[in-house]
């Protein structure tokens, strides 16, 4: 029996006990996967539920599975290898859910989208015990895929953390650089990540996975692009095409890119590295574990749950698209979390203004321009306004006129704040689908109103 016989034979037959058919199965092909200078073998094949193909299933030929222990230590979710079988099946087959990589003795079965490790198996008898009962094609058909237990925020923010906290600390080693200055690069860096895996590589200024090449291989890395300028290129992406004040860069931070760039590689392996982080990990949810403290989860469980505290009808005065008073927040009796909930909630209030009153886009309701309005002299008015009177900006407006954070004292703290923000911003972007443009009042949620 060869090798690939006596790795594949074996999860053949479990999956035809578990009531798979021979017809559920593709043929079994060859494919050789590059980055870089370096390239991989892999004996892949998909497993097919209704005629679609549901679970592609692969085989490395001449080197191993990682040793899922010693990714963990380093928080990343898959290696050099798993990237490339990622890349491939989101190219080739991009209906395809999920990834079991395995052979003789261990297992990987991974969620494809969010490129999280659901169950790893060192064994035989882990895959039997761990893995294979959620296989059976009844239950499989009935969602059982779907039931596979994900990690939660708190999870994902703590892995994302743990990882930046070991590269922070041989970064700073290396270069000698700030704490301060590193918590800056790294949140620019995150935001940027975040915005990449909400919108897509539209600019070869986001596309981190030129970086990407078998560790193994460091020679490879001199014919790569320089790190530090792809750095100062992805910065300069976010500061000019948003405005984003937050990716300006600081006499530290060109200073430690400079610094580091002598160091022969680091950077190189840095992003390399950045790449093996999962995806499900730039969220949200996890940034908001991750730098929130737990007393602001449960002020914000506690205000969720509580039916008088919820909208902002009763927190701010608004007529027509004049904001008399805006929404009010005291980050320390309310917490980041609620707060962002409540931008939201101003967000959603003007997306339902420009359709109730002016109609949807395009379907040319006019009631006026801005000049035609009567203004109040203490309200705060949308910067801009199409010709039928719609407001075309409505996160830029609601930033403007409609919110507004207090018990921030601290630089610190209010970088933050506007980390998180920014954050929302992209989410809200994405959730509502909303025409991305300048963000350029983020500061102004710190302007206290004129009484």
């Amino acid at each position: 029996m060869t090798s690939l016989q006596k790795i594949l034979e074996p999860v053949l037959s479990v999956f035809h006990q578990l009531d798979w058919d021979s017809s559920d199965f593709t043929s079994l092909e060859t494919v050789t996967l590059r980055a870089g200078t370096s390239k991989r073998a892999f004996k892949i094949f998909f497993v097919a539920l209704l005629g679609k193909p549901i679970i592609a299933l692969a085989i490395p030929q001449g080197f191993h599975l990682p040793v899922f222990e010693d990714l963990y230590s380093r928080y990343l979710d898959f290696n050099f290898d798993l990237y490339l079988l990622f890349k491939h099946l989101e190219l080739v087959s991009p209906e395809t859910s999920y990834l079991l990589y395995f052979d003789e003795q261990r297992a990987f079965f991974y969620d494809i989208r969010g490129q999280e490790c659901l169950i790893h198996c060192s064994s035989p008898g882990e895959r039997a015990e761990r893995l294979f009962p959620s296989l059976e094609k009844r239950k499989v058909e009935s969602g059982s895929l779907e039931a596979i237990g994900r990690k939660t925020g708190d999870q994902l923010g703590r892995e994302l953390t743990g990882w930046l906290k070991i590269w922070s600390a041989e970064l700073a080693t290396r270069t000698n650089a700030r704490k301060t200055t590193l918590e800056r690069f790294c949140k620019k860096l995150i935001l940027a990540r975040y915005y990449r895996v909400l919108f897509g590589p539209e600019s070869s200024q986001i596309l981190f996975e030129g970086f990407v090449n078998d560790p193994s291989h460091r020679k490879a890395s001199s014919q790569m692009a320089s790190s530090s300028r792809f750095f100062k290129e992805l910065f300069e992406f976010f500061q000019s095409r948003f405005d984003l004040e937050i990716f300006e860069p600081h006499k530290a931070e060109l200073s430690f890119l400079h610094k580091a760039e002598k160091k022969k590689h680091l950077l190189d392996l840095f992003l390399l590295e950045f790449n093996l982080v999962a995806r499900v990990k730039f969220s949200l949810d996890a940034f908001l574990s991750a730098w929130c403290p737990e007393q602001e989860w449960l002020l914000f469980t506690k205000k969720t749950y509580t039916a008088s505290d919820k909208g902002i009808k009763r927190r701010w005065a608004v007529e027509d698209m004049m904001v008399l008073w805006p929404v009010l927040i005291d980050l320390r009796q309310e917490g980041t979390p609620w707060a962002l909930h409540l931008f939201e909630e101003t967000v959603k209030h003007w997306m339902n203004y420009n359709q109730s009153i002016y109609g949807a886009p395009g379907t040319g309701g006019d009631k006026g321009t801005l000049s035609s309005l009567q203004m109040d002299l203490f309200g705060l008015c949308p910067q801009a306004v199409s010709r039928d009177g719609r407001i075309p900006d409505v996160v830029n407006h609601a930033l403007h006129t409609s919110f507004r954070i207090l018990g921030i004292d601290k630089t610190q703290e209010r970088e933050n704040f506007l980390f998180l923000l920014t954050a929302k911003c992209f989410e809200l972007w994405k959730k509502y689908e909303i025409q991305r443009k300048s963000l350029k009042a983020l500061e102004d949620v710190f302007k206290r109103p004129i009484l």
